[in-house]
């Protein structure tokens, strides 16, 4: 049995070593999004460990090995649904009300159930032979842990603004789906060691799925960074056929000088929340620099981009009672083209409209 658990978790064990260095060694996220990873890893680690000794306790077929498995179903019971609650702590921002009380309750409710099924068998029992058999109240610590799951897809979704936002819901949702499906076949097939290997698995991909979003999004407006904008050249040079928006904020020095520069920051998202908000498929707008934004689409034309950008215009919030406004220059790129040649015109008609907007 201890051979048989060692060859199931001997990668899933190596695995998260590697991945804990990973977070330990890791630059781009704060030191408390790294501390709640690394609780999740400690408590994926505990959990394998206890389904490892676990099975092996089964063969004991002695009133000592029943006291023990009796402990490993404890530990495993009542801390399942931590492992999808840490999770959620990874949206708990300082712009966000902090979680209730209730958001607790399902988790303490099932530690409480948990202990007290040491005495009176309520979610397992493992009689005095070591024969484990499953409880009246066997589902508490999946319908918390679900409780935990469904709240994390609810804050993935609820991120208004966010970048690719839809993308990480879905992908939670196919983690919920694969997650489930890894719990129904363990429990009607009786298979081992499943659970927790898909779980470390879903808990590396999220992590390096958030990575993905923190290299190729900017994390002031929300719109993709210079990083993605250079990646997406690469793909239409030669390839494909698109319209290209070059666009600068106008006014920003005069809002920096008077009002600092967090109202110049708000401005500069006041104008990206603007050209976003317009909701126009097919369309990719690029923080380039300071002020400095990239839109490009590959069904749009210029004279409808323009139009998309002219009722941006008018919908940029004031900031400190001064309305933030921008000069675009707009050109199109057909097969064949040079398209840093495109994106040269596109530049040159922005100054120029920039130009005629000092001199009116």
């Amino acid at each position: 049995m201890f051979l048989d658990a060692l060859q199931s978790y001997y990668a899933p064990v190596v695995a998260l070593v590697f991945f804990a260095a990973m977070v330990i060694t890791d630059k781009l996220f704060s030191k408390r999004i790294k501390r709640l990873f690394l609780w999740e890893i400690g408590l994926i680690f505990l959990v394998i460990v206890d389904t490892w000794a676990d099975y092996c306790f089964s063969g004991i077929s002695t009133l000592e090995g029943s006291r023990l498995r009796t402990l490993t179903s404890f530990i495993n019971f009542a801390i399942s649904p931590c492992l999808p609650m840490i999770l959620v702590f990874l949206y708990e921002t300082e712009d966000s009300k902090r979680f209730s009380r209730w958001f607790y309750v399902p988790m303490l409710i099932n530690a409480f159930m948990s202990l007290l099924s040491i005495w009176l068998g309520l979610i397992f029992n493992v009689s005095a032979e070591n024969v484990y058999t499953r409880g009246p109240l066997f589902v508490i610590p999946f319908v918390a842990s679900g409780f935990y799951l469904l709240s994390l897809v609810f804050c993935s979704a609820k991120q208004r603004g966010k970048p690719n936002r839809k993308s990480e819901t879905g992908f939670l949702l196919i983690f919920l789906f694969v997650i489930g499906l890894a719990i129904v076949t363990e429990i009607v097939f009786n298979v081992h060691f499943m659970v927790w290997s898909v779980a470390e698995a879903f808990v590396i991909l999220y992590y390096l799925f958030l990575t993905t979003q923190k290299i190729l999004y900017d994390p002031l407006t929300g719109t993709y960074n210079r990083i993605a904008y250079e990646k997406q050249l690469e793909k239409i040079n030669w390839q494909s056929e698109c319209t290209i928006a070059m666009i600068d904020l106008d006014n920003l020095k005069n809002i920096n000088d008077q009002f600092g520069h967090s109202s110049g920051d708000a401005a500069i998202c006041s104008v990206a929340s603007s050209i976003l908000n317009t909701k126009c498929k097919h369309m990719w707008l690029y923080r380039y620099g300071g002020d400095e934004f990239v839109l490009l689409s590959n069904r749009l034309n210029a004279d409808e981009m323009k139009k998309i950008l002219k009722i941006s215009q008018s919908q940029c919030e004031e900031i400190q009672g001064i309305r933030p406004c921008f000069s675009y220059g707009v050109a199109e790129y057909r097969m064949g083209d040079d398209l840093h040649n495109t994106i040269l015109s596109a530049d040159i008609d922005m100054y120029r409209h920039k130009k005629n907007l000092r001199d009116v």
